[in-house]
């Protein structure tokens, strides 16, 4: 049985501009002794999905729905006093990024440790200060470290003892956000071997936050690409690395530097979409350097390419359009008004011309089904997006056309 599972996972923040989709339809499962590794770049929603499966929920939230399952049981039927006191730290514990803002600097840190044991099992101070230098035993600290203010420690120590609570009741899974982020590399590397022994001992889940694609490859069996809110493709360790079937896990994979070899970084080009209004199709499509018809490219992408081409006039080696109003109709189609003095079918003519000849470089152009004339105007119908699922083996899936059969085709594959 799973430690974990997670299903249909959605957690949307309420705000002025909209709701932000920062968790929208995720699943996953971990097994005991187990780690996944969630990857992807900052905003992509690697935290939300921390505090929803965590249940923290402030005031904006506007949208909480799917499973959590701990050890069988289905934690969303809980009410939030019953999570609180039969889930969160007993159950499921988190190791949050930043250390120091998550110890209390006026507070010693072997009470910070013991308060737990105090809230959720009602133990007397002592006992639970005993079983406190305890638990700072097990993470390799001292029993002087319980006396200890926070802004006394290193920073490796204060990570340590926010390890020592996040173990202290026992849980079953454990959420490390970022948790050397912070750290030299020398100290990331005691925390990760300590987080490794003490999994091993006591047969924890890990699900293990981060943007740093080589620490993931250290601690994960398995790994998650997030993108957008949603996970773009997911599997073994041992099958995503060497062999990414995502263009996005490639693009982050090729974006490591590497200590030997030649071969330069690459950089993913764009920025990560505004997630109050997420693109069609694959929240990819508009940085991804493969993308072709079936990806969702849209009526007011290919607007905003066709704008700045009617507007090139001056421009080494490029012919303006000769359009003069753009009206998207829906999302999928565009009506064009040709400027004074030109006929709709001469610029059917040119928009044609201009995809025979830009489509190879202009990856929105592939989504234009067809270019007609109707009466004054020049009509562009734009291919239907929709969302690819994860598609593959258990072992490696991922939400990508290129994975079907007309997409390999597209490919040359």
């Amino acid at each position: 049985m799973p430690a974990l599972e997670v299903e249909n996972l959605r957690y949307y923040y309420r705000t002025r501009r909209g709701a932000v989709k920062a968790v929208d339809d995720v699943s996953f499962s971990i097994e005991p002794g187990e780690t996944i590794a969630v990857v992807g770049e900052s905003g992509c929603g690697k935290t939300s999905t921390a505090n929803a499966i965590m249940r923290l929920l402030p005031r904006n939230v506007e949208t909480y729905e799917g499973r959590v399952v701990l050890d069988g049981q289905d934690t969303m039927a809980y009410s939030n006093e019953e999570f609180r006191h039969k889930v969160r730290w007993r159950g499921i514990s988190m190791v949050f990024q930043s250390a120091m803002n998550a110890l209390s600097p006026t507070t010693r840190c072997g009470f910070q440790v013991a308060e737990p044991l105090m809230v959720h099992y009602d133990l007397e101070k002592e006992e639970a200060l005993e079983a406190a230098r305890e638990g700072l035993r097990n993470v390799g600290l001292s029993e002087d470290v319980a006396k200890r203010y926070p802004h006394e420690l290193s920073g490796g120590m204060k990570q340590r003892v926010v390890i020592a609570m996040a173990l202290v009741l026992k849980p079953k899974v454990v959420i490390l956000d970022e948790p050397t982020s912070a750290l030299d590399v020398m100290t990331q590397a005691n925390i990760i071997n300590l987080l490794k022994g003490l999994q091993k001992e006591s047969r924890l889940a890990y699900l293990f936050i981060t943007h740093d694609l080589g620490l993931a490859s250290e601690l994960a069996d398995k790994v998650a690409i997030m993108y957008a809110g949603k996970i773009v493709e997911i599997g073994t360790a041992s099958r995503v690395y060497p062999a990414p079937q995502h263009p996005y896990t490639q693009k982050l994979i090729q974006s490591v530097p590497l200590l030997r070899g030649e071969v330069a970084p690459d950089f993913i080009p764009g920025v990560p979409p505004d997630l109050t209004s997420v693109p069609a199709g694959c929240r990819f499509h508009p940085r991804c350097p493969v993308s072709f018809k079936m990806c969702g490219w849209s009526a007011s992408e290919l607007q905003a390419f066709l704008e700045a081409r009617s507007g090139a006039t001056g421009q080494a080696g490029v012919k303006p359009l000769s359009a003069a109003k753009f009206e998207p109709k829906d999302s999928w189609k565009l009506v064009v008004k040709p400027k004074a003095g030109t006929a709709p079918a001469d610029l059917a003519s040119e928009i044609r011309a201009l995809v025979d000849v830009e489509r190879a470089k202009a990856p929105v152009l592939q989504g234009i089904e067809t270019v007609r004339e109707r009466g004054e105007r020049v009509v562009i119908d734009l291919y239907a997006a929709a969302v690819p699922e994860l598609m593959g083996a258990d072992g490696q899936r991922a939400a990508c056309w290129l994975l079907t059969e007309e997409g390999k085709r597209y490919a040359g594959g």
